[in-house]
Protein backbone atom coordinates (compact mmCIF):
# COMPACT_ATOMS: atom_id res chain seq x y z
CA UNK A 1 0.00 0.00 0.00
CA UNK A 2 2.83 2.01 0.57
CA UNK A 3 4.65 1.62 -2.65
CA UNK A 4 1.32 2.59 -4.23
CA UNK A 5 0.98 5.55 -2.65
CA UNK A 6 3.88 6.81 -3.54
CA UNK A 7 3.95 5.82 -6.96
CA UNK A 8 0.61 7.44 -7.25
CA UNK A 9 2.57 10.67 -5.77
CA UNK A 10 5.72 11.01 -8.32
CA UNK A 11 3.01 9.87 -11.22
CA UNK A 12 1.37 13.27 -10.59
CA UNK A 13 3.90 15.58 -9.63
CA UNK A 14 5.62 14.42 -12.79
CA UNK A 15 2.84 15.36 -15.06
CA UNK A 16 2.48 18.70 -12.63
CA UNK A 17 5.76 19.43 -13.44
CA UNK A 18 5.41 21.78 -16.45
CA UNK A 19 2.21 23.52 -14.92
CA UNK A 20 2.36 27.08 -15.16
CA UNK A 21 2.62 29.93 -12.49
CA UNK A 22 -1.24 31.05 -11.21
CA UNK A 23 -1.44 34.67 -10.81
CA UNK A 24 -0.91 34.32 -7.24
CA UNK A 25 2.03 32.16 -7.64
CA UNK A 26 3.05 34.83 -10.26
CA UNK A 27 3.36 37.15 -7.30
CA UNK A 28 5.03 35.27 -4.63
CA UNK A 29 8.00 34.16 -7.71
CA UNK A 30 9.23 37.71 -7.33
CA UNK A 31 9.79 36.60 -3.95
CA UNK A 32 12.05 34.48 -5.32
CA UNK A 33 13.85 36.12 -8.00
CA UNK A 34 14.31 39.27 -5.73
CA UNK A 35 14.16 38.59 -1.91
CA UNK A 36 17.43 36.66 -2.29
CA UNK A 37 18.89 39.90 -4.32
CA UNK A 38 18.21 41.82 -0.77
CA UNK A 39 14.73 42.85 -1.39
CA UNK A 40 12.75 43.37 1.82
CA UNK A 41 9.00 42.07 1.60
CA UNK A 42 6.37 45.13 2.78
CA UNK A 43 9.04 47.44 2.23
CA UNK A 44 10.86 47.04 -1.36
CA UNK A 45 8.05 44.17 -2.19
CA UNK A 46 4.55 44.39 -1.38
CA UNK A 47 2.21 41.52 -0.41
CA UNK A 48 -0.69 40.59 2.05
CA UNK A 49 0.90 37.20 2.95
CA UNK A 50 2.81 37.01 6.71
CA UNK A 51 6.03 36.71 6.14
CA UNK A 52 7.63 33.33 6.88
CA UNK A 53 5.78 32.33 3.65
CA UNK A 54 6.81 35.22 1.66
CA UNK A 55 10.54 34.31 2.51
CA UNK A 56 9.98 30.39 1.80
CA UNK A 57 9.31 31.37 -1.92
CA UNK A 58 13.16 32.80 -1.96
CA UNK A 59 13.72 29.30 -1.44
CA UNK A 60 13.32 28.24 -5.13
CA UNK A 61 16.15 30.66 -5.98
CA UNK A 62 18.26 28.12 -4.85
CA UNK A 63 17.45 25.35 -7.41
CA UNK A 64 19.12 25.28 -10.81
CA UNK A 65 17.16 24.29 -13.91
CA UNK A 66 14.43 25.84 -15.33
CA UNK A 67 12.52 29.01 -12.79
CA UNK A 68 9.10 27.51 -12.64
CA UNK A 69 10.01 23.94 -12.27
CA UNK A 70 12.37 25.10 -9.57
CA UNK A 71 9.42 26.29 -7.86
CA UNK A 72 7.65 22.71 -8.35
CA UNK A 73 10.35 20.69 -7.43
CA UNK A 74 10.53 22.89 -4.10
CA UNK A 75 7.31 22.12 -3.24
CA UNK A 76 7.59 18.69 -4.15
CA UNK A 77 10.02 18.40 -1.76
CA UNK A 78 8.64 20.31 1.12
CA UNK A 79 5.60 18.00 0.22
CA UNK A 80 7.69 14.89 0.31
CA UNK A 81 9.15 15.97 4.06
CA UNK A 82 5.11 16.93 4.87
CA UNK A 83 4.10 13.34 4.04
CA UNK A 84 7.28 11.60 6.07
CA UNK A 85 5.72 13.71 9.25
CA UNK A 86 2.36 12.89 8.43
CA UNK A 87 3.00 9.37 8.53
CA UNK A 88 4.70 9.15 11.78
CA UNK A 89 2.04 11.14 13.37
CA UNK A 90 -0.34 8.97 12.23
CA UNK A 91 1.51 5.66 12.98
CA UNK A 92 2.16 6.40 16.39
CA UNK A 93 -1.62 6.94 16.77
CA UNK A 94 -3.68 4.64 15.09
CA UNK A 95 -0.59 2.08 13.42
CA UNK A 96 1.29 2.05 10.17
CA UNK A 97 -1.71 1.41 8.01
CA UNK A 98 -3.58 4.66 8.90
CA UNK A 99 -0.10 6.01 9.02
CA UNK A 100 -0.06 5.03 5.12
CA UNK A 101 -4.02 6.03 4.52
CA UNK A 102 -2.97 9.37 5.87
CA UNK A 103 -0.70 10.32 3.60
CA UNK A 104 -2.39 9.21 1.00
CA UNK A 105 -5.83 10.88 1.76
CA UNK A 106 -3.33 14.13 2.42
CA UNK A 107 -2.20 14.39 -0.89
CA UNK A 108 -5.42 14.02 -2.77
CA UNK A 109 -7.08 16.63 -0.53
CA UNK A 110 -4.00 18.99 -1.08
CA UNK A 111 -3.89 18.09 -4.75
CA UNK A 112 -7.82 17.70 -5.55
CA UNK A 113 -8.63 19.88 -8.69
CA UNK A 114 -11.44 21.48 -6.79
CA UNK A 115 -9.57 23.20 -4.62
CA UNK A 116 -7.75 25.23 -7.57
CA UNK A 117 -5.53 22.74 -9.36
CA UNK A 118 -2.36 25.13 -10.09
CA UNK A 119 -3.77 27.96 -8.78
CA UNK A 120 -3.58 26.60 -5.25
CA UNK A 121 0.33 25.63 -5.78
CA UNK A 122 2.50 26.24 -3.08
CA UNK A 123 0.20 28.74 -1.48
CA UNK A 124 -0.01 29.28 2.51
CA UNK A 125 -2.42 26.58 3.49
CA UNK A 126 -0.53 23.60 1.40
CA UNK A 127 2.66 24.75 2.89
CA UNK A 128 1.91 24.99 6.38
CA UNK A 129 0.70 21.65 6.66
CA UNK A 130 4.05 20.58 7.66
CA UNK A 131 4.55 22.99 10.93
CA UNK A 132 1.39 21.99 11.62
CA UNK A 133 1.57 18.25 11.72
CA UNK A 134 4.94 18.88 13.43
CA UNK A 135 2.94 21.13 15.99
CA UNK A 136 1.00 18.17 16.89
CA UNK A 137 3.08 15.39 17.17
CA UNK A 138 5.33 18.43 20.20
CA UNK A 139 1.73 18.44 21.35
CA UNK A 140 1.56 14.91 21.85
CA UNK A 141 4.51 14.36 23.68
CA UNK A 142 5.09 14.83 27.46
CA UNK A 143 6.27 17.93 29.50
CA UNK A 144 6.03 21.42 29.13
CA UNK A 145 9.21 22.02 26.83
CA UNK A 146 7.18 20.11 24.59
CA UNK A 147 4.27 22.14 24.50
CA UNK A 148 6.54 25.05 23.84
CA UNK A 149 7.57 23.80 20.85
CA UNK A 150 4.38 23.09 19.67
CA UNK A 151 3.46 26.35 20.49
CA UNK A 152 6.31 27.50 18.45
CA UNK A 153 5.12 26.15 15.77
CA UNK A 154 2.01 27.09 15.92
CA UNK A 155 3.35 30.94 15.41
CA UNK A 156 5.06 29.42 12.69
CA UNK A 157 1.94 28.41 11.14
CA UNK A 158 0.24 32.24 11.85
CA UNK A 159 3.56 33.28 9.58
CA UNK A 160 2.05 31.24 6.81
CA UNK A 161 -1.74 32.15 7.07
CA UNK A 162 -2.78 33.98 10.77
CA UNK A 163 -6.11 32.21 10.55
CA UNK A 164 -4.35 28.55 11.36
CA UNK A 165 -2.79 29.24 14.40
CA UNK A 166 -7.01 28.21 15.30
CA UNK A 167 -4.83 24.71 15.60
CA UNK A 168 -4.31 26.10 19.40
CA UNK A 169 -7.51 25.45 20.52
CA UNK A 170 -7.47 21.43 19.28
CA UNK A 171 -4.36 21.43 21.25
CA UNK A 172 -5.64 22.62 24.88
CA UNK A 173 -8.59 20.67 24.17
CA UNK A 174 -5.75 17.44 23.78
CA UNK A 175 -4.22 18.79 26.77
CA UNK A 176 -7.53 18.93 28.94
CA UNK A 177 -8.18 15.43 27.10
CA UNK A 178 -4.80 13.62 28.17
CA UNK A 179 -3.64 15.36 31.38
CA UNK A 180 -4.73 16.23 34.76
CA UNK A 181 -6.48 19.84 34.93
CA UNK A 182 -3.18 21.69 36.69
CA UNK A 183 -0.93 20.06 33.82
CA UNK A 184 -3.06 20.74 31.44
CA UNK A 185 -3.50 24.70 32.70
CA UNK A 186 0.56 24.98 32.53
CA UNK A 187 0.78 23.37 29.34
CA UNK A 188 -1.68 25.68 27.61
CA UNK A 189 0.20 28.67 29.25
CA UNK A 190 3.29 27.79 27.91
CA UNK A 191 1.71 26.43 24.70
CA UNK A 192 0.78 30.92 24.62
CA UNK A 193 4.51 31.87 24.88
CA UNK A 194 5.05 29.76 22.27
CA UNK A 195 2.50 31.26 19.86
CA UNK A 196 4.08 34.54 20.61
CA UNK A 197 7.40 33.75 20.18
CA UNK A 198 7.84 33.87 16.55
CA UNK A 199 5.89 36.15 16.11
CA UNK A 200 8.05 38.77 18.34
CA UNK A 201 11.13 37.95 15.89
CA UNK A 202 9.17 38.75 13.19
CA UNK A 203 7.70 41.84 14.44
CA UNK A 204 11.79 42.67 15.61
CA UNK A 205 12.98 42.20 12.31
CA UNK A 206 10.93 44.53 10.41
CA UNK A 207 11.20 47.21 13.00
CA UNK A 208 14.80 46.92 12.34
CA UNK A 209 14.63 47.25 8.94
CA UNK A 210 13.02 50.52 9.74
CA UNK A 211 9.78 48.34 8.25
CA UNK A 212 7.48 47.89 10.80
CA UNK A 213 4.82 50.01 9.53
CA UNK A 214 5.01 48.34 6.01
CA UNK A 215 4.80 45.10 7.54
CA UNK A 216 1.58 46.01 9.68
CA UNK A 217 0.26 47.50 6.53
CA UNK A 218 1.22 44.40 4.59
CA UNK A 219 -0.38 41.68 7.16
CA UNK A 220 -2.88 43.18 9.13
CA UNK A 221 -4.33 46.65 7.82
CA UNK A 222 -4.71 45.40 4.13
CA UNK A 223 -6.89 42.19 5.27
CA UNK A 224 -8.88 44.06 7.35
CA UNK A 225 -10.03 46.22 4.64
CA UNK A 226 -10.11 43.56 2.28
CA UNK A 227 -12.22 41.57 4.49
CA UNK A 228 -15.31 43.91 4.81
CA UNK A 229 -15.14 44.86 1.32
CA UNK A 230 -15.24 41.17 -0.20
CA UNK A 231 -17.35 39.13 2.48
CA UNK A 232 -20.66 37.78 1.43
CA UNK A 233 -23.65 37.39 3.91
CA UNK A 234 -23.05 34.86 6.19
CA UNK A 235 -25.72 32.35 4.62
CA UNK A 236 -23.93 32.41 1.65
CA UNK A 237 -20.45 31.40 3.13
CA UNK A 238 -21.87 28.62 5.62
CA UNK A 239 -23.98 27.28 1.86
CA UNK A 240 -20.90 27.50 -0.26
CA UNK A 241 -18.58 26.00 2.32
CA UNK A 242 -21.04 23.03 2.52
CA UNK A 243 -21.43 22.70 -0.74
CA UNK A 244 -18.01 22.75 -2.04
CA UNK A 245 -16.82 20.53 0.73
CA UNK A 246 -19.48 17.99 -0.27
CA UNK A 247 -18.17 18.15 -3.75
CA UNK A 248 -14.85 18.27 -3.62
CA UNK A 249 -13.95 16.85 -0.21
CA UNK A 250 -16.13 13.93 0.19
CA UNK A 251 -13.85 10.73 0.29
CA UNK A 252 -12.02 12.82 3.18
CA UNK A 253 -15.20 13.62 4.46
CA UNK A 254 -16.82 10.16 4.82
CA UNK A 255 -13.53 8.45 5.84
CA UNK A 256 -12.66 10.77 8.54
CA UNK A 257 -16.52 10.78 9.80
CA UNK A 258 -16.30 6.66 9.85
CA UNK A 259 -13.30 7.48 11.66
CA UNK A 260 -14.41 10.12 14.09
CA UNK A 261 -17.15 7.64 15.10
CA UNK A 262 -15.15 4.81 15.25
CA UNK A 263 -12.26 6.90 17.90
CA UNK A 264 -14.93 8.42 19.93
CA UNK A 265 -16.55 4.91 20.80
CA UNK A 266 -13.28 3.15 21.77
CA UNK A 267 -10.93 6.14 22.67
CA UNK A 268 -12.79 9.02 23.15
CA UNK A 269 -10.15 11.31 24.44
CA UNK A 270 -8.05 11.23 21.69
CA UNK A 271 -11.88 10.82 19.63
CA UNK A 272 -12.33 14.87 21.24
CA UNK A 273 -9.16 16.49 20.27
CA UNK A 274 -9.13 15.24 16.57
CA UNK A 275 -12.80 15.95 16.54
CA UNK A 276 -11.40 19.60 17.92
CA UNK A 277 -8.95 19.78 15.07
CA UNK A 278 -11.45 18.80 12.35
CA UNK A 279 -14.01 21.62 13.62
CA UNK A 280 -11.24 24.47 14.21
CA UNK A 281 -9.66 24.03 10.79
CA UNK A 282 -13.02 24.13 8.84
CA UNK A 283 -13.92 27.26 11.10
CA UNK A 284 -11.02 29.18 9.89
CA UNK A 285 -11.74 28.61 6.63
CA UNK A 286 -15.35 29.56 6.91
CA UNK A 287 -14.66 33.03 9.88
CA UNK A 288 -12.39 34.31 6.06
CA UNK A 289 -15.46 34.31 4.30
CA UNK A 290 -13.61 34.79 0.83
CA UNK A 291 -13.80 30.19 0.09
CA UNK A 292 -11.46 30.81 -2.65
CA UNK A 293 -10.48 27.12 -3.80
CA UNK A 294 -6.84 27.31 -1.88
CA UNK A 295 -8.87 28.27 1.74
CA UNK A 296 -10.38 24.78 1.52
CA UNK A 297 -6.74 23.44 2.26
CA UNK A 298 -6.74 23.98 5.75
CA UNK A 299 -8.81 21.83 6.67
CA UNK A 300 -7.20 18.72 4.69
CA UNK A 301 -4.42 17.96 7.37
CA UNK A 302 -7.12 17.08 10.30
CA UNK A 303 -9.52 14.96 7.85
CA UNK A 304 -6.72 13.37 6.72
CA UNK A 305 -5.40 12.19 9.67
CA UNK A 306 -9.21 11.11 11.27
CA UNK A 307 -9.58 9.79 7.45
CA UNK A 308 -6.62 7.21 7.84
CA UNK A 309 -7.61 6.11 11.09
CA UNK A 310 -10.93 5.61 9.28
CA UNK A 311 -9.60 3.57 6.34
CA UNK A 312 -7.54 1.69 9.09
CA UNK A 313 -10.23 0.48 10.94
CA UNK A 314 -12.44 -0.50 7.68
CA UNK A 315 -9.93 -2.41 6.61
CA UNK A 316 -9.41 -4.10 9.80
CA UNK A 317 -13.16 -4.82 10.31
CA UNK A 318 -13.33 -6.45 7.09
CA UNK A 319 -11.10 -9.20 8.07
CA UNK A 320 -13.95 -9.90 11.27
CA UNK A 321 -16.70 -12.26 11.21
CA UNK A 322 -20.15 -11.51 12.08
CA UNK A 323 -22.05 -7.87 12.18
CA UNK A 324 -18.80 -6.11 12.85
CA UNK A 325 -17.39 -7.63 9.51
CA UNK A 326 -20.80 -5.92 7.26
CA UNK A 327 -19.86 -2.55 8.29
CA UNK A 328 -16.42 -2.54 7.35
CA UNK A 329 -17.46 -4.01 4.36
CA UNK A 330 -20.47 -1.13 3.82
CA UNK A 331 -17.86 1.60 4.82
CA UNK A 332 -15.13 -0.06 2.28
CA UNK A 333 -17.67 0.06 -0.58
CA UNK A 334 -18.72 3.43 0.33
CA UNK A 335 -14.77 4.68 0.29
CA UNK A 336 -14.20 2.93 -2.94
CA UNK A 337 -16.87 4.76 -4.67
CA UNK A 338 -15.98 8.08 -3.72
CA UNK A 339 -12.07 7.13 -4.42
CA UNK A 340 -13.76 5.90 -7.79
CA UNK A 341 -14.94 9.48 -8.22
CA UNK A 342 -12.31 11.50 -7.26
CA UNK A 343 -10.32 9.66 -9.26
CA UNK A 344 -11.97 10.67 -12.22
CA UNK A 345 -12.07 13.57 -11.17
CA UNK A 346 -8.31 13.49 -11.20
CA UNK A 347 -8.06 12.42 -14.52
CA UNK A 348 -10.18 15.14 -16.50
CA UNK A 349 -8.44 17.51 -14.51
CA UNK A 350 -4.74 16.30 -15.07
CA UNK A 351 -5.24 14.91 -18.46
CA UNK A 352 -4.38 17.96 -20.74
CA UNK A 353 -0.77 18.42 -18.09
CA UNK A 354 -0.13 13.97 -19.14
CA UNK A 355 -0.63 14.91 -22.79
CA UNK A 356 1.55 17.95 -22.66
CA UNK A 357 4.10 15.69 -20.60
CA UNK A 358 4.07 13.01 -23.16
CA UNK A 359 4.92 15.28 -26.14
CA UNK A 360 1.03 15.14 -27.48
CA UNK A 361 0.28 18.60 -27.40
CA UNK A 362 2.21 22.07 -27.40
CA UNK A 363 2.64 24.53 -24.93
CA UNK A 364 0.45 26.67 -26.01
CA UNK A 365 -2.07 24.26 -27.03
CA UNK A 366 -2.12 22.41 -23.59
CA UNK A 367 -2.08 26.57 -21.70
CA UNK A 368 -5.32 27.49 -23.65
CA UNK A 369 -6.72 23.79 -22.64
CA UNK A 370 -6.39 24.55 -18.75
CA UNK A 371 -6.67 28.52 -18.78
CA UNK A 372 -9.34 29.80 -16.17
CA UNK A 373 -11.07 33.06 -16.85
CA UNK A 374 -9.83 36.02 -18.55
CA UNK A 375 -6.43 35.48 -16.85
CA UNK A 376 -4.50 33.88 -19.69
CA UNK A 377 -0.79 32.17 -18.56
CA UNK A 378 0.00 31.93 -22.47
CA UNK A 379 0.15 35.41 -22.69
CA UNK A 380 2.17 36.17 -19.54
CA UNK A 381 4.66 34.17 -21.25
CA UNK A 382 4.54 35.08 -24.54
CA UNK A 383 5.20 38.88 -22.69
CA UNK A 384 7.88 37.91 -20.13
CA UNK A 385 9.68 36.09 -23.79
CA UNK A 386 9.78 39.39 -25.70
CA UNK A 387 10.97 41.24 -22.16
CA UNK A 388 13.78 38.99 -21.96
CA UNK A 389 15.08 39.46 -25.31
CA UNK A 390 14.40 42.82 -25.75
CA UNK A 391 15.36 44.80 -22.55
CA UNK A 392 18.83 44.30 -20.54
CA UNK A 393 19.02 42.13 -17.46
CA UNK A 394 19.19 45.25 -15.41
CA UNK A 395 16.05 47.28 -16.65
CA UNK A 396 13.03 47.52 -14.95
CA UNK A 397 9.46 47.02 -16.43
CA UNK A 398 6.09 48.24 -15.39
CA UNK A 399 3.23 45.82 -15.59
CA UNK A 400 0.28 48.16 -15.16
CA UNK A 401 -2.20 44.89 -15.27
CA UNK A 402 -2.89 41.98 -13.81
CA UNK A 403 -0.15 39.56 -14.52
CA UNK A 404 2.78 39.75 -11.74
CA UNK A 405 3.99 36.89 -13.29
CA UNK A 406 5.59 38.66 -16.16
CA UNK A 407 8.07 40.43 -13.84
CA UNK A 408 9.37 36.90 -12.77
CA UNK A 409 9.78 35.01 -15.55
CA UNK A 410 11.37 37.69 -17.62
CA UNK A 411 13.73 38.42 -14.67
CA UNK A 412 12.96 42.28 -15.08
CA UNK A 413 12.64 44.10 -11.75
CA UNK A 414 9.58 45.99 -11.33
CA UNK A 415 9.45 49.47 -10.72
CA UNK A 416 6.61 49.16 -8.80
CA UNK A 417 6.38 48.29 -4.85
CA UNK A 418 2.93 46.53 -5.97
CA UNK A 419 3.77 43.83 -9.07
CA UNK A 420 -0.39 42.43 -7.92
CA UNK A 421 -2.05 45.10 -5.92
CA UNK A 422 -2.12 47.98 -9.08
CA UNK A 423 -5.23 47.91 -7.52
CA UNK A 424 -3.97 50.19 -5.19
CA UNK A 425 -3.12 52.70 -6.87
CA UNK A 426 -6.71 53.03 -8.63
CA UNK A 427 -9.83 54.44 -7.53
CA UNK A 428 -11.57 51.09 -7.52
CA UNK A 429 -13.90 50.50 -4.27
CA UNK A 430 -11.23 48.54 -1.79
CA UNK A 431 -8.40 51.32 -2.61
CA UNK A 432 -10.61 54.13 -1.89
CA UNK A 433 -11.47 52.31 1.13
CA UNK A 434 -7.46 51.88 2.29
CA UNK A 435 -6.51 55.29 3.62
CA UNK A 436 -3.21 57.14 1.87
CA UNK A 437 -4.21 56.61 -2.32
CA UNK A 438 -2.70 59.92 -3.17
CA UNK A 439 0.23 59.33 -1.45
CA UNK A 440 0.18 55.70 -2.40
CA UNK A 441 0.76 57.61 -6.00
CA UNK A 442 3.03 59.96 -5.29
CA UNK A 443 5.04 57.23 -3.69
CA UNK A 444 4.93 55.04 -7.26
CA UNK A 445 5.82 58.24 -9.16
CA UNK A 446 8.99 59.11 -7.03
CA UNK A 447 9.95 55.43 -7.54
CA UNK A 448 9.61 55.55 -11.71
CA UNK A 449 11.63 59.04 -11.07
CA UNK A 450 14.44 57.25 -9.56
CA UNK A 451 14.03 54.05 -11.78
CA UNK A 452 12.29 54.93 -15.46
CA UNK A 453 10.82 51.49 -17.05
CA UNK A 454 12.32 50.52 -20.08
CA UNK A 455 9.08 49.18 -20.97
CA UNK A 456 5.59 49.65 -19.64
CA UNK A 457 2.81 47.23 -20.21
CA UNK A 458 -0.80 47.65 -20.20
CA UNK A 459 -3.55 45.96 -19.73
CA UNK A 460 -6.84 45.58 -21.73
CA UNK A 461 -10.35 44.34 -21.10
CA UNK A 462 -8.89 42.50 -18.35
CA UNK A 463 -11.30 43.55 -15.47
CA UNK A 464 -11.92 41.86 -11.87
CA UNK A 465 -14.26 42.02 -9.07
CA UNK A 466 -12.08 44.07 -7.58
CA UNK A 467 -12.06 47.09 -10.10
CA UNK A 468 -15.04 47.83 -12.18
CA UNK A 469 -12.52 49.94 -14.64
CA UNK A 470 -9.97 47.70 -16.78
CA UNK A 471 -6.19 48.65 -16.80
CA UNK A 472 -6.21 50.87 -19.89
CA UNK A 473 -9.60 53.14 -18.39
CA UNK A 474 -8.01 53.54 -14.57
CA UNK A 475 -4.67 54.22 -15.81
CA UNK A 476 -6.86 57.28 -17.48
CA UNK A 477 -8.11 58.32 -14.49
CA UNK A 478 -4.25 58.14 -12.68
CA UNK A 479 -3.88 61.38 -14.94
CA UNK A 480 -0.13 62.11 -13.70
CA UNK A 481 1.08 58.73 -14.50
CA UNK A 482 -1.18 58.77 -17.91
CA UNK A 483 0.59 62.08 -18.86
CA UNK A 484 3.67 60.57 -18.33
CA UNK A 485 3.92 57.64 -20.08
CA UNK A 486 2.36 59.69 -23.54
CA UNK A 487 4.94 61.76 -22.95
CA UNK A 488 7.56 60.03 -22.20
CA UNK A 489 7.10 56.45 -24.32
CA UNK A 490 5.80 55.10 -27.56
CA UNK A 491 3.83 52.58 -28.31
CA UNK A 492 5.36 49.57 -30.10
CA UNK A 493 3.79 45.77 -29.93
CA UNK A 494 1.05 44.35 -28.44
CA UNK A 495 0.75 41.14 -26.84
CA UNK A 496 -2.63 39.83 -26.37
CA UNK A 497 -4.48 42.10 -24.21
CA UNK A 498 -0.59 43.48 -23.26
CA UNK A 499 0.07 47.24 -25.06
CA UNK A 500 3.92 47.33 -25.10
CA UNK A 501 5.21 50.76 -24.73
CA UNK A 502 9.17 51.45 -25.01
CA UNK A 503 10.98 54.39 -23.26
CA UNK A 504 11.66 57.23 -25.94
CA UNK A 505 15.65 57.43 -26.34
Amino acid sequence: MASLVVAAALFVFVIRLGEPLGVDQGLFACFTRWVPRGWLPYRDLFDSKPPLFLYWWALPAAVPGDFGRAIWWTEGLWLAATGVVAFRVARDLFGATAGVATVGLLLVGLWAPGFGGFWSRAQAEELLVLPMLASLSWALRPGARAAFWAGVLVGVCGLFKIPSMAIAGAWVVLFAARHPRREAAVRTLVLGLGVATPWVLAVAWFAAHGAFRAFVDGVFVYHRHNAVFIAPPWDAVLEGFSREMLDTASLLLAAASFGLIVLLRRRARDGWWLAAFVAVTCAAVVLQRQLAGYHFLLTVPALALAGGYGVAIAARTIRRTGRVRVVGALSGLVLLALGARTLSSYAKAYGPGLSYTLGRVDRPRYLLTIQLGNYSNLMEEEAARYLAKEAPKEAGVFVWGLSPGIYALADRHPTTRYPFHKLLYTEAPLSRMIPGLEARRAELLARLNRDPPLFVLVGRNDGNPFDPLDSYRSLQRFTALDDRIRRDYALTNQIGRFLVYRRKP
